[in-house]
């Protein structure tokens, strides 16, 4: 597994590309190949597309609303690409007087694909990607269907920056909405939702409402980490933006999978012992991308680490990674990459350059924990992910969420680590065995868990882990509040829930 220093920089790009937990290539697809000619169904102040199940792109479009293959069989009855919230509001309004029940869709990259559903309407924010940045107050407006990327680099010519997700093509609207642990998330409050200062929300009755802490502050607590069940239409974000770092730095380690527990105690030691509560800090458990992909377990699985520091400058950022470099992650791995520059897009250039990441559109099936006990969670994941049964298959741990207690948030965890388990594979005939083996994860991971991150459970064999995502108090209100705001039932529930 030893590498001759040359190919080392490569294999860090390859590595980071295999942690992606998306990838580059869905996904502005559908306004690309829809038809131009008018669809028989017509809704009256809609200005975008509609696409009913006569029409003869119909398909195209449903298969076009997850990105990735795992296409659901699940078929509304049609499908609306909006364009503005005049747009959403015709939509609602002509889904309630047809009780055609709604969901909602930004980026499609849930990986329950949980914005299909049978019957019933969608709306297709996708088309929604207008950017505004009041650089004095540094809050950016934004439509529910803008991109990670899109962000970036609008903000970034402002001399700012947001926790945007680690894919390039995820869409803002849902990944916010749920949590959201985007880059830097130690020093971002853990979570991107706790970034929202404000939305704008088209509910049940058709209305247009603004949503911030002082006006429907019950909206705004529950935008604010509620993920794909929201009984709303959110059509745009208010997000508070932060300075640009002028220094990212990460330094990486490779250990054999089964030196994990050096790893996973030098870590606790380090924690312990320094001030590194600023770093980002990642731990992915992987099948190296240069072996083959049917080489035994002892020879191909690793652990892959890397810290990442985000500062003002390089002097601060190389000695805020120093106590890395100083430990036994340094003088006992395979492989070390350190103080290696990045800045925000060039965390991203490897989705463009890699031919095979983990984050490419295969099919998908993931879950996860959040939890104050991540080096025993991987721990007990390690002998179980020998038998990954695909080489895409991996285990991510993110420390360092630094989430503080926030009563105007739904979001209910306060959880030093995310664990996540992600079962990846081609064949639609694998299903069952894949499913079977994400399914085995559960128990093992789970004794350690405070709660869950919502955006990234597997709620089509699992609806109940939707429930677990939220505190008792915290999902109960968000029940009375879908009574409230939401009588008649619009919109749909979470994913088998409805």
């Amino acid at each position: 597994m030893n590498m001759p220093p040359t190919s080392r920089r490569q294999t860090l790009k390859q590595l980071v590309g295999m942690t992606a937990l998306g990838a580059i290539n869905a996904l502005r697809l559908p306004r690309a190949m829809a038809a131009e000619t008018a669809p028989p169904l017509s809704i009256a102040g809609f200005g975008g597309k509609v696409i009913s199940r006569q029409d003869p792109d119909y398909e195209l479009w449903r298969e076009s609303m997850v990105w990735h293959l795992s296409k659901p069989t699940r078929a509304p009855d049609v499908i609306v690409q909006a364009k503005s919230d005049k747009d959403v509001i015709a939509a609602v309004n002509y889904a309630a007087a047809h009780k055609l029940k709604v969901a909602v869709r930004s980026g499609g990259h849930n990986s329950n694909g949980s914005a299909l559903r049978d019957t019933g309407m969608l709306i297709d924010l996708s088309a929604m990607e207008e950017i505004k940045i009041d650089k004095v107050k540094q809050i950016a407006s934004i439509q529910s269907g803008v991109r990670s990327l899109d962000l970036v680099n609008a903000a970034r010519d402002k001399g700012l920056s947001f926790p945007v997700p680690h894919c390039p093509s995820v869409g803002l609207g849902g990944f916010t909405l749920g949590g959201g642990m985007g880059w830097n998330w130690s020093q971002r409050g853990g979570m991107a939702t706790f970034s929202i200062t404000g939305a704008e929300i088209v509910t049940a009755d058709g209305r247009l409402v603004h949503a911030t802490a002082t006006e429907n502050p019950d909206l705004y607590w529950a935008v604010r980490g509620v993920g794909p069940g929201f009984f709303g239409v959110v059509t745009r974000l208010h997000l508070q933006l932060y300075p640009l770092p002028k220094a990212i730095l990460a330094s990486s380690y490779i250990f054999p999978l089964a030196d994990l527990e050096t790893v996973t105690s030098t870590l606790e030691a380090i924690r312990k012992e320094h001030d590194v509560g600023r770093v980002e800090i990642i731990t992915v458990l992987m099948h190296h991308p240069e072996v083959p992909a049917d080489a035994p377990p002892e020879k191909s699985k690793i652990c892959f680490f890397t810290a990442f520091a985000f500062e003002e400058n390089e002097e601060k950022a190389r000695q805020v990674l120093q106590p890395f470099a100083q430990s036994a992650l340094a003088t006992k791995c395979l492989v070390k990459m350190e103080n290696q520059p990045f800045n925000f897009e060039g965390l991203y250039e490897h989705y463009f350059s890699l031919n095979d990441p983990a984050g490419r559109c295969a099919r998908y099936a993931v879950d996860n924990v959040l939890t104050d006990q991540g080096g025993k969670t991987l721990q007990a994941l390690a002998a179980h992910f020998r038998t990954a049964p695909t080489k895409d298959c991996h285990v991510l741990a993110a420390f360092n969420l630094q989430i503080k207690p926030a009563t105007d948030a739904c979001f209910s965890w306060v959880a030093d680590c995310f664990v996540g388990c992600y079962a990846i594979w081609d064949d639609e005939q694998d299903d069952p065995r894949m499913f079977a083996w994400l399914g085995k994860t559960l128990p093992l991971m789970d004794p350690f868990a405070k709660g869950h991150y919502v955006n990234e459970i597997e709620g089509r064999g699992h609806p109940d882990r939707y429930r677990q995502c939220f505190s008792d108090a915290n999902w109960q209100r968000l029940q009375q509040l879908r009574q409230k705001h939401d009588p008649k039932g619009v919109f749909h529930h979470y994913l088998g829930l409805s």
